[in-house]
């Protein structure tokens, strides 16, 4: 096999894509490039301009591979599929993005219901949206379940429901998994909640009308009442959307904006007339063309999305003709890419763009908040170098079971989620012993660094002046090692104050040094505060996520998974029906066997097992 440097020298100045490789062959990186040679030969040259990211990338280099495409599109293209299906992790831009959500009826269903889908199916169910936010899609869906008494539950709870449920009793369901109902006047009820999802808000209001008016010249007040509830309900609705575009076709506007080496994509989502919100993205510019970057953001972001009827970009940008058809063949539709300069439609570029700005404004300012937060930590700490990669350590433990602990990192300030560690403690055995603990990982994640290069040029520990002693001890074992500690802890309560949480709380947090014998007291909300006590929360948040997993695993192992007869499946459906390992021991046999795949020896191992182990 060639050498890194000879394959260099062997580039070709051909269109394409490269697919950078770690020592243990696996993908870590895919590219394209109009001008291979130019553009792979830049990362191995001088480091200064590089951004940490790209310094980490190429330190971890030992191979690459070239495949040559007719053009930039081409290049595009592969690149966005290469990514896909390798999911190289230094490709972080786009790649995990979200999937908005749908909304899905299949009228065909014998009992139909609103389903929440993250992907639209080729079938013959109805779909609604995408919507952009999935909590203000479950407040809208709130609101249309409180205006028709339509079906909540899951397929597999409507077919094995022995009795309404609660919202039958609140008057919002019709109880038709037990109850005789008219399915064409739920079906109706149905088509009505469609319709206000999808913003048809005047239509449904004159339908209602017709039918309340209807109601009540046949008497039915009972009826025409419900049907007033429902139009006022709506009124509310409507009232908070605007209707922003005469046309009813739906669009995507996408607002770019720059600045420095940052440029920042603003996607607004008009359905239905009403804007829905949107996404934002804030990148590294490429060393292309801003058209180029244009037609490579549109490409990524129409991924795993639908491209709606029209998508609406500034006059100004030179976008790739052929960037339309292509994705056009993609997903089978007729969209268009229309490029505008006034109107209507210009107004509301404007808007996208200025959001794409307030979002790189607002990333600014906060990057210089942490820029001044790692000033003052190095100058507060007399620290040898930048504290560019920051670590934390935390121990979690609970009356002695399931040990673990937290390695969470932080570059530049910010969360570097693909550096998080989780670890088990192997060494520590009986009684639980947190300096134990920290020792055993402390000298892992040492060993570790050792071995990959990778050291922290600064580790927080959780913890006060005997963690970071015990923590000495593991460090000092290395004579040519530089690796920073600090504790971080709530100051020691004066003498006489009462040793209580609350007390404790109050306290003023403090950094302990090694080799200094007063801690630094940090002023509550300063700069340095924040930053240490952020990332210290998110090792605490880090370990305790993953103690409860372990916790909940142990409990489940040793109690249910005992049970002969006892899978997964039901597993689940017993602690959804009675909530708790308690509640289950306290069932009767003649309830256990009501649970669908409860035989009645199942029943009897429940109760041996459960009630043997008091719980």
């Amino acid at each position: 096999m060639s050498t890194l440097a000879e394959k260099l020298k062997q580039l070709p100045q051909d269109a394409g894509v490269y697919l950078m490789k770690d020592k243990k062959g696996t993908i870590i990186y895919v590219g394209k490039a109009k001008n291979l040679k130019n553009r792979v030969s830049s990362y191995f040259q001088s480091s200064n301009q590089h951004t940490y990211k790209t310094r980490t990338l190429v330190s971890e280099i030992c191979d690459f591979d070239l495949m040559l495409v007719q053009n930039e599109v081409e290049a595009l293209l592969l690149e966005r599929t290469l990514i896909r299906h390798h999911m190289p992790r230094f490709n972080i831009l786009l790649r995990d993005d979200k999937e908005y959500p749908f909304l899905r009826i299949c009228y065909e269903d014998p009992w139909p219901r609103i389903v929440k889908v993250r992907k639209r199916k080729d079938d013959s169910a109805h779909y609604i949206g995408p919507f952009s936010s999935s909590s203000r899609l479950n407040v809208l869906l709130r609101q249309v379940y409180k205006i028709f008494p339509l079906i909540r539950c899951s397929a597999h709870e409507f077919k094995t429901a022995k009795r309404p449920c609660n919202y039958y009793h609140m008057k919002m369901c019709l109880g038709p998994c037990t109850l005789p109902v008219d399915r064409k006047y739920y079906i109706s009820l149905l088509k009505d909640a469609a319709s206000l999802l999808e913003g048809n808000v005047s239509k449904l209001r004159r339908e209602l009308e017709q039918k309340m008016k209807a109601a009540a010249k046949g008497e039915n007040y009972e009826l025409a009442a419900q049907l007033r509830d429902q139009i006022q309900a709506i009124d509310h609705i409507s009232q908070q959307q605007v209707a922003i575009l005469d046309s009813t076709v739906d669009a995507d506007i996408i607002g770019v904006t720059s600045a420095g080496d940052k440029r920042s994509f603003n996607v607004t989502m008009v359905r239905n007339r009403t804007m829905l919100g949107g996404d934002h993205f804030i990148v590294e510019s490429s060393a292309g063309l801003p058209a180029e970057e244009m037609t490579w953001f549109i490409l990524q972001y129409y991924t795993n999305k639908q491209v709606p009827a029209l998508v609406l970009l500034r006059d100004t940008t030179d976008l790739d003709t052929e960037l339309a058809s292509v994705i056009c063949q993609q997903q089978d539709t007729s969209a268009v890419i229309r490029q505008i300069k006034k109107g209507e439609e210009a107004d509301l570029l404007d808007i996208s763009e200025r959001n794409a700005m307030h979002q790189l404004e607002a990333q600014e300012n906060q990057k210089n908040q942490q820029q001044l937060g790692l000033q003052l930590l190095q100058e507060t700490l007399e620290l040898p170098r930048w504290p560019e990669r920051i670590e934390c350590i935390d121990i979690s433990n609970l009356q002695g079971t399931a040990i673990v602990a937290s390695d969470v990192c932080f570059v530049n300030g910010k969360p570097a989620k693909e550096f998080y560690r989780r670890y088990e403690v192997k060494t520590v055995v009986g009684a639980p012993d947190d300096f134990a603990s920290m020792q055993e990982i402390v000298k892992r994640r040492i060993e570790r660094a050792l071995r990959d290069d990778d050291l922290p040029d600064l580790l927080i520990i959780d913890g006060g002046r005997p963690q970071v002693r015990a923590v000495m001890e593991v460090v000092d074992t290395y004579p040519d090692l530089n690796l920073p500690i600090v504790g971080l802890a709530k100051s020691r309560l004066d003498k006489g104050r009462r040793d209580d949480r609350r007390s404790v709380e109050a306290s003023k947090e403090r950094l302990v040094l090694p080799h200094q014998e007063e801690p630094i007291e940090l002023v509550e909300g300063g700069h340095v505060f924040r930053l240490v006590t952020r990332i210290r929360d998110e090792a605490h948040r880090f370990a305790i996520t993953y103690h409860r997993k372990k916790r909940q695993g142990i409990s489940h192992a040793s109690v249910l998974d005992e049970v002969t007869g006892i899978g997964p499946a039901l597993k689940k459906r017993l602690l959804i029906e009675f909530g708790t390992i308690q509640g289950i021991a306290d069932a009767s046999l003649e309830r256990l066997m009501s649970i669908k795949g409860v035989s009645e020896k199942t029943a009897l191992n429940l109760h041996t097992t459960l009630r043997a182990k008091d719980t």
